[in-house]
């Protein structure tokens, strides 16, 4: 009966006190822990998950309108001529990242460029 108690337990070194021994697994049981431990890992370094992407660059794009028009009127343009969009002056400016809606905003002019502020944020679908 003393090695019964003995194979039950097992002495925590830390302690010096005798606990009750894990219980051992079988083949069946492990796989069922392995997708737990690295979802609690997941959790808690979501962010850090993220942070080697911070450097990739994407390319931003900003709409002011389109139109469509013949061959020969494209090649009719010269310097100075004036293309008619389909947008008003006053109408939102479409922001793209990798040609994907992502923002609208209103041209303005930042230093001696031109600029987007941002009026709206497009949410995700």
């Amino acid at each position: 009966m003393a090695e019964e108690e003995t194979q039950e337990t097992a002495v925590n070194p830390e302690a010096g006190t005798e606990a009750p021994a894990p219980p051992q697994e079988t083949p069946a049981e492990a796989p069922a822990e392995a997708p737990a431990e690295s979802g609690s890992a997941g959790g808690a370094t979501e962010g850090n998950n993220l942070e080697f992407l911070m450097d990739v660059p994407v390319k931003l794009t900003a709409e002011l309108g389109s139109c469509m028009m013949t061959m020969q009127e494209l090649l009719d343009l010269d310097l100075g001529a004036v293309v008619q969009l389909d947008q008003p002056a006053n109408a939102n400016v479409d922001v793209y990242v990798n040609h994907k809606l992502v923002a609208r905003g209103e041209v303005v002019v930042a230093e001696e460029d031109f600029g987007i502020r941002i009026k709206e944020i497009v949410s995700k679908p």
